[in-house]
């Protein structure tokens, strides 16, 4: 007994120098070590250190304890070794498995509630700049299984100053700048508006006027999170343009005749993050992490609807004419407020794809609510219109990544078809000019 003493003791020692912060950090980690996992690495670690040398010495004498103590030391062991065989054997699933531990902390999630808008982006700070290094290195790789969307905006962005994509933004406008807001939800949040600006000031580098698109977009936005952002939030930075690019969320809104509100009160509920009953344990082991993701690699709890959207059973229809009276009434009222303001506004469809792969999922509504901008299009004079959908839908459906998202390309098609919209614009308002 005084040999498997001595063993455990010594099996104590060496896991103890193991699990210490600096080697742990370089051998076993996930990438990155937060603070408060390397204080509690560093407890443990002195823990087992006090306790190895307290028991070698044999102060330390009930047999039961080091029997205990030695299934601990194993169960470690096991963890460590696993997470060395990751780093060693399958460095490519090292990303990913940091990620799904990072999904259940929700300071990390990077989406706060927000008194208007029920959510918004946690806003870039100097007190978050370790963070930021973090996510800049995991948003190099998407989660395998994972919609591309869902995984960009649901969690893991790093959002500007006032927790929005891209740049900071600053309320004054600089002197000579055309401002341009884009609003939306996903299909705005994945990057267009950037290769917008792009696209229009490398058309117009001789002139003096330079081009400005901010995002204000999130993922699942509704057109009434897009309404509330522009009259609360986005006229307040004086855009000279407003585009508005939202046809999709809305239908999650569907409801009965005697469930339906104009709010969206009945899909839409306070901003809270998602409770996760094994979330310490998917943080402290990487193989129950890895199997866990296996049996499961979509669990609710990491998407943004889970702490947005009211759990309910949405109708098998189409929208009706209530629900697009709805619709409607929120795409009118930002252009009834932009043109009081004199913003001009770019209305856009939504474009879809029309691969076989998709043929399971109900179109229609988004037909519906395109039509439904149409019909404002038409009897909107002063309005810019830019019909995506006939421009991209069933053009090429090797753009599209998923039933409405795009790729590089597809996104480059939007920023172009809108820049050529903006740019005609602005020439025709200089010829207008006395």
């Amino acid at each position: 007994m005084d040999a498997f003493r001595k063993f455990v003791s010594g099996y104590a020692l060496i896991i103890s120098l193991l699990i210490a912060p600096p080697i742990f950090e370089r051998f076993f980690a996930m990438l990155y070590l937060f603070q408060g996992e390397r204080v509690i690495l560093w407890i443990a670690s002195l823990l087992l250190m006090s306790i190895s040398l307290y028991s070698f010495f044999g102060r330390l004498r009930p047999t039961w304890v080091y029997f205990v103590l030695f299934n601990l030391l194993f169960l470690i062991s096991v963890e460590l070794g696993a997470r060395a065989a990751v780093k060693l054997f399958f460095s490519n699933k090292e990303v990913s498995l940091a990620r799904r531990a990072a999904w259940t902390y929700d300071e990390l999630r990077k989406l706060t509630g927000h008194p208007f808008l029920q959510f918004n982006g946690i806003p870039s700070t100097t007190d978050n700049q370790v963070l930021g290094w973090y996510f800049s290195n995991l948003n190099s790789r998407q989660l395998e299984d994972v919609d591309s969307f869902k995984t960009s905006t649901g969690n893991l962005s790093i959002f500007n100053n006032f927790g929005f994509l891209g740049r900071d933004f600053a309320y004054a406008k600089p002197p000579g700048v055309i401002r341009i807001a884009a609003l939306g939800a996903s299909t705005t949040a994945d990057g267009y508006p950037a290769m917008l600006e792009e696209y229009l000031n490398a058309r117009v580098a001789a002139q003096s006027n330079r081009f400005e698109v901010m995002n204000f977009a999130h993922g699942f936005y509704t057109s009434a999170h897009v309404l509330v952002n522009f009259v609360l939030n986005v006229i307040d930075f004086a855009p000279d343009y407003v585009v508005i690019h939202q046809a999709a969320n809305d239908e999650h809104a569907r409801a009965s005749e005697a469930e339906f509100r104009g709010d969206y009160s009945h899909h839409l509920k306070v901003f809270q993050q998602p409770r996760i009953w094994d979330r310490y344990i998917l943080r402290v082991s990487v193989p129950y992490r890895a199997l866990k993701f296996y049996l499961n690699p979509n669990p609710e709890w990491m998407f943004v609807e889970t702490a947005s959207q009211i759990h309910r059973r949405v109708p098998e229809r189409a929208l009706n004419a209530r629900e697009l009276g709805v619709f409607r009434r929120n795409i009118e009222t930002i252009i009834d407020v932009a043109n009081a303001r004199q913003i001009k506004v770019v209305l856009t469809t939504m474009p879809r794809s029309t691969d076989e792969r998709y043929s399971h999922l109900r179109f229609q509504h988004i037909d519906q609510l395109n039509e439904v901008l149409r019909s404002i299009a038409a009897n909107h004079d002063r309005l810019l219109f830019v019909d995506l959908d006939k421009l991209m839908t069933g053009k090429d459906n090797q753009i599209f990544v998923d039933a409405v998202h795009v790729n590089d390309t597809g996104r480059r098609m939007k920023a172009e078809y809108l820049g050529k919209r903006i740019i005609d614009d602005e020439e025709r308002t200089l010829l207008k000019a006395p």
